[in-house]
This record gives C-alpha cells, structure tokens and sequence, in this order.
C-alpha cells in the first residue's frame, strides 16, 4: 500500500509499446535498469507496461535502438495533477491561505472559557492573567501554565486550585476557592469564646476552656461564654490559662424592617426590536453598525456571541456578535400592600437566614402601608451557634494565702 501510494507521489506512465522486436526491447530495458510494472502482451507485436517518469525518460534516449514505437496511454500521479493546475492561481492562492490557516489555528490560543467559583472575583483574575500575557491571540508555545498557576497563587490567596488547560487551541481557565478566611488565633494564644448577639443558652460544648454560662442563662453581645481561664481542679491547684474553643447554642431574635413602594415604573413593550451585528477577529472587533452599542433608558439589550468550531477543541479566530434591542415605554403601576406580601417576606426571610448560623424555628411579621409605601415588621426566632474567640486578657489570680503559725 505504502509503495503505491509512493508511486503515485513520483508520477507514472501507462504506455503501448509496438513493433517487430519486442524482444530487443525488453532486453534494452533490462540492461538500461528500467522497471516494467503490470506488463500486458495485448497482440504478437504490441506490449502494454508501465513505468515511473524516471525510466519513461531513460527509455527516451534509447528508442531508437529497439526498432519500436512507444506511445503514452494515460498519466498518473501527483507531479502531472500540478501540471493541471500550475494555471489555476486561485486554486494555489486557496491552498496557501488554507496552509496558512491551519498554521495559525494551530499555534494560537483563540477561545478562552472560565470554571471559576463565584467567590472569586473573576475580572481579577482575567485581568491578571492579560497582565501575564495570557490572552487571545497568544502564542501556544509562549504558555507556561506552571509559571502562571505559582504566579496566580500568590496574587489571590484566596484561590485554592488553579489550573489552566489547554485543548485544541481553546483555553478553559479553572479557579476554586472561598472568600477571605477569618483571621485565625495563634492556637498557643489565650483566648476566650464570646456571644456575637443577644440569646438565651441551649447548649455548651467547651472542647477548650471554663464555661461561664449553662442552658437557660440569657447573655448579651460582648459576653464571655467559654473562658480561657481555668479553675483548678483538687484542692491545692493552680489557675491554668488555654486557647478557649467550643460552641455555644442560643435561641435568638432577629428583627427585620423593610419597605417598598407601591407605586412602580412598569415595562411595557411595544413590539420594536433592532439588531446589530459586529465580527471579533482575535483582539479586532469589527462593527456593521453606525453609531455606538450603548443602551439607551427604554429598551433592553442582549448581547450573544457566536463563536465557530472545527470541532470541539479547535475554534475559529473568528465571531458573530449580535447586540438585540427590545424597546418597551414606561407606565406607573399601583399595587397594594397584599399584592407585594409574599415577595418581600421571602426576600427579607433569605436575607435573614443567610446571616443565622443555625436554624430558623419560627417568624412572625406585620405589614403596614406608610406614605405609599408597603412596610414590613418582621421577627425571627433562631437557634444558632453564638460564640466566637477573642483574645483573652485575663490573668492569673495571686494566692494571698496565709502562712499558719504552729503553737
């Protein structure tokens, strides 16, 4: 297979040979070193054979000594289809610009994705990766993805994975990782545990430290609730200091008031919509469009953006953006305090819960209507976790114990 296809590359020749003295001929091709391929004795006088362009050349010069004739019955391989087409400069021009495509496909990075976690900023990050050089366009061979992930580490303490992979000429960069971690105490340090907000006590767990409180007592923010300072526990023994550790159940309460007009700007939309269209080639934008792409105050605009794929790692540098208007007018609506209830007890309960480190038992709430305005009084009721450390300054009591006299 692989010498047919070889063959091929160098070009062939399928010729009829005739005359008297066939033998003569073939005796010179066979002294001359000329390889006669898939040979057809067709009559007394006549000789189908091919040959390479090579030996179709030597024959050339040494017909004249065979007494034959040699006639050219078809031509194949690749050195007689670039004959064909050597007048075609488009078809040259189209090959070329396809080489120079597939170069540059190859070579460059032409789509980047993100997998970042919403607790990370991502323009941040983008932005520091366009400092390091990251960006499309960016040659392939220039990515150091072990230099950039060291250098991204140290620039967001906060990121706790970071990877950058590349498939295809697409890069997909991915970033795990949770907000600012709470300042953590020296564990050799004196702490103590301390309520963050107003309860009554549930339950203690002191893993470290002198409980101050038990189930039922009521505390205040500020309260210590596990100290640091620990009380001997024979007879005879010393005051110790610890890093105080522990959590504190507490049923709380949590006031809400929010407010909302009744009177709002509704959107009411007239049917018009208008598109413009640009095309991004690399870092190039190219708008088909007069004027800008800012939205003015009475319509909606959505921005979609087309990227084109050889497949699914290989990505063209090329990309249809479509900007879509949908124009609307504005008109006031009045609603009433009920119509608003149940969107604003929910949105006041999630902000709520968020902050609660625990569990919502029960709520209670009470809407009013103020000045045009729907006013919502709400209380939850929680059980929580309270306490929190703090740096404990407390010291060692000084025993003032008396020497006794013996009699």
């Amino acid at each position: 297979m692989i010498g047919r296809l070889w063959l091929l590359a160098c070009g062939q020749v399928r010729v009829r040979v005739t005359g008297a003295s066939l033998t003569r001929f073939l005796n010179l091709c066979a002294a001359q070193g000329i390889t006669l391929r898939q040979m057809d004795r067709t009559a007394w006088n006549e000789l189908h054979a091919t040959l390479s362009i090579r030996d179709f050349r030597t024959l050339r010069r040494h017909m004249g000594r065979t007494g034959c004739r040699v006639h050219i019955l078809r031509k194949r391989g690749l050195p007689f289809l670039a004959a064909r087409l050597r007048p075609r400069t488009a078809l040259w021009g189209g090959a070329v610009f396809a080489a120079a495509l597939c170069w540059l496909l190859g070579t460059h990075v032409w789509a980047i994705q993100t997998e970042i976690a919403p607790a990370i900023d991502e323009m941040a990050v983008m932005q520091q990766l366009s400092e390091m050089g990251v960006h499309i366009g960016m040659p392939i061979k220039k990515l150091n993805t072990r230099q950039i992930r060291w250098k991204m580490m140290q620039l967001q303490p906060n990121i706790t994975f970071f990877s950058l992979n590349l498939r295809g000429n697409s890069l997909t960069v991915v970033a795990y990782g949770s907000t600012d971690p709470p300042e953590v105490l020296d564990e050799h340090a004196v702490t103590k545990v301390v309520a963050t907000r107003d309860g009554v006590v549930t339950q203690v767990r002191a893993l470290e430290g002198q409980p101050m409180v038990q189930a039922g007592d009521a505390v205040q923010t500020g309260d210590t609730l596990i100290s640091g300072l620990v009380e001997p526990t024979r007879e005879g023994g010393k005051y110790r200091t610890a890093h105080a550790h522990g959590t504190v159940q507490a049923y709380t309460t949590h006031t809400v008031r929010a407010a909302r007009p009744l009177t709002e700007q509704r959107k009411r939309y007239t049917g018009k919509i208008r598109h413009q269209y640009a095309l991004v080639m690399g870092n190039k934008r190219l708008n088909f469009y007069i004027g800008s792409g800012i939205a003015g105050g009475t319509c909606d605009k959505i921005i979609t953006t087309r990227h084109f794929w050889l497949s699914d790692s290989v990505v063209l540098p090329v990309a249809l953006v479509t900007q879509t208007y949908t124009f609307y007018e504005r008109e006031p609506t009045t609603r009433t305090a009920e119509d608003v209830r149940v969107d604003m007890l929910s949105r006041a309960l999630g902000e709520t819960a968020a902050d609660i480190d625990g569990m919502v038992t029960s709520h209670s709430e009470t809407l009013t209507e103020q000045n045009g305005a729907a006013v919502l009084y709400l209380t939850v009721h929680a059980e929580e976790q309270i306490g929190t450390e703090a740096v404990d300054d407390s010291t060692v009591p000084e025993e003032n114990a008396e020497m006794e006299q013996v009699p």
